[in-house]
């Protein structure tokens, strides 16, 4: 394995699986931008758990990473990835001869302390990385002897000692790379790449006359981060095609990921606190310009009470036009605006709708397409089919009481909406109609692109049933009852308020990104994130 790639994604996966283990939107907190320079392609500073314990910002979010549900997840996590980041760099056999001790006190050391992480490359040159982790002189101890036994399997070659460091220093064969440890002040600095490694360089200088190895901005964030996707991208898929390849951790099929990261020229993100909430901004800057924003059509009709989320976005039809599932339906042109939301009083009453032009006339030729090309493959795999709905208005699946899902026409005949949910929606007169200040929330924001509102405590179980209702349906094996990621979602669901996301275009193509919520993430996120810390193939992906 080319060691500069592999290094980098040791030191990604480290640290942002260190970092992860753990009302309407309020006005933005105003910060000075870091400067970086013009080569830099991502870096990330993270404060550490031990800082935040001791904010005011952050005494919500301190509480819940304390409690004990939390720490057993955190531990198991921790304990996987030990052996499971070798897995999947090294493969299965080679992974089975590596004790988890090599990693495991890292892991603990990036998710409580401070720590910067950056990568650098020129055009068309060789990326050079650097980790720096504030550790004590005690911690600074492991960092040194296990990072040796990590670049030696991971490369083949044992370090060398450099006293004068207090590190030490590799030189792969057939490699210009060079991967150095070294203690500067009361930080450890971990560097890869082409010597002389500028960034290495730069910042041990930072340290030496700031104490710190970022560029201070002065501010409070608690998660900082600047990625160049695309820069990425290339950058590395250009290195991994020098060397023949990045080894066992390439991503199975990198054609569809790269093209979606190649299409994002920039991101900026950074996580903050307001003391019961954590504020998350960031920018996405997109290679391509979007597509004219097209005024809102709100299905108000079929919205009312008791809502526990809804979400709204527009500007879908180039996507959704590329999208070859998309492209099997047989109705055309798809639509540019979608709307998802949910009720309290059932797991299953999750709703979608899209205006549809011609409404009638569409949603017969799509039962017809479902009835005819769906019910034989559904039929092979052992499934129930689709049945024509008993009014002739579209299709209804399965034979379960609690969940019924169907697709419909709703509204006007030749310019409604196309109306899928989990469960028939039975509305009555007397239902409540949607909070009239959310609908106005939504119209008034001319530039906006998403808006998601929900009540994340109540929101987390039925995410939770819908996920093993799916893995049901699916032949998946479903998280086991004993499991810490389901011990911590019941803990902490009580515990959660609203989350509030607003995306906004804020220039030809660029994107603004706000979001105030007790973790930093909605019910269904958190949900994703169980179901990854419980995959048997834990760190790596299983869908």
């Amino acid at each position: 394995m080319q060691p500069r790639l592999a290094l980098f994604t040791l030191f990604v996966a480290l640290f942002c699986a260190a970092v992860t283990g753990c009302q309407r939107p309020a006005a933005p907190v105003t910060t000075s931008p870091t400067v970086l320079s013009p080569d830099t392609l991502a870096s990330v500073h993270w404060v550490g758990k031990r800082r935040l314990d001791l904010q005011a910002d952050a005494y919500f979010f301190s509480r819940i990473w304390s409690l004990p549900e939390t720490t057993r997840l955190q531990t198991q996590t921790f304990d996987r990835l030990a052996t499971g980041t070798w897995r999947v760099l090294l493969g299965d056999a080679a992974a089975a001869q590596i004790p988890a001790a090599v990693l495991r006190p890292l892991l603990d050391d990036l998710a409580q302390t401070e720590a910067y992480v950056e990568v650098r490359a020129a055009t068309n040159a060789s990326p050079a990385l650097a980790l720096a982790v504030h550790v004590d002189v005690h911690r600074a101890g492991l960092w040194e002897t296990n990072l040796a036994v990590a670049v030696q399997l991971l490369t083949g070659r044992p370090a060398t000692a450099d006293p004068a460091k207090h590190g030490w220093t590799l030189q792969p064969t057939n490699s210009t790379d060079r991967l150095t440890l070294t203690r500067v002040s009361d930080w450890t600095v971990v560097s890869a790449g082409p010597e002389p490694n500028a960034l290495a360089a730069e910042i041990t200088a930072r340290i030496q006359r700031e104490g710190v190895p970022f560029v201070s901005a002065g501010t409070n964030l608690w998660l900082e981060a600047d990625l160049s996707p695309a820069r990425l991208v290339n950058t590395f898929s250009r290195s991994a095609r020098r060397t023949g390849g990045a080894g066992r951790g390439e991503v199975d099929n990198p054609s569809a990921i790269f093209h979606l990261l190649s299409a994002i020229s920039h991101v900026g993100l950074a996580l903050t606190g307001d003391g019961g909430n954590v504020i998350t901004r960031g920018q996405v800057t997109l290679a391509q310009p979007l597509a004219a924003l097209t005024p809102w059509q709100l299905p108000s009709d079929l919205l009312h009470e008791p809502l526990t989320s809804f979400n709204a976005v527009r500007g879908l039809q180039p996507w959704l036009a590329a999208w070859p599932v998309w492209q099997a339906l047989p109705l055309g042109t798809p639509p540019d605006q979608g709307f998802f939301w949910s009720l309290a009083d059932s797991p299953y009453q999750a709703y979608f709708a899209a205006p549809l032009p011609e409404t009638s006339r569409s949603v017969a030729t799509l039962t017809d397409w479902l009835l005819q090309t769906s019910n034989p493959w559904l039929a092979a795999h052992g499934y129930v089919g689709f049945d024509r709905a008993p009014d002739g208005n579209g299709v209804t699946w399965g034979n379960q009481p609690d969940i019924r899902p169907f697709i419909k026409g709703a509204g006007d005949p030749g310019a409604g909406w196309l109306f899928a949910g989990l469960f028939p929606d039975d509305r009555t007169a007397t239902a409540s109609p949607p909070p009239a200040g959310m609908i106005q929330d939504i119209l008034r924001r001319t530039n906006l692109v998403y808006y998601g509102w929900e009540v994340t405590g109540p929101r987390l179980p039925a995410c939770f049933q819908i996920s093993q209702t799916a893995c049901l349906l699916a032949h998946q094996p479903q998280m086991a009852p004993t499991a810490a990621s389901l011990t911590w979602l019941t803990t902490i669901a009580p515990r959660l308020g609203t989350a509030a996301t607003i995306v906004k275009r804020t220039g030809p193509a660029e994107l603004s990104f706000y979001r105030r919520s007790t973790l930093g993430l909605t019910a269904t996120e958190l949900q994703f994130l169980a179901d990854w810390l419980e995959s048997p193939q834990f760190p790596g992906r299983n869908w």
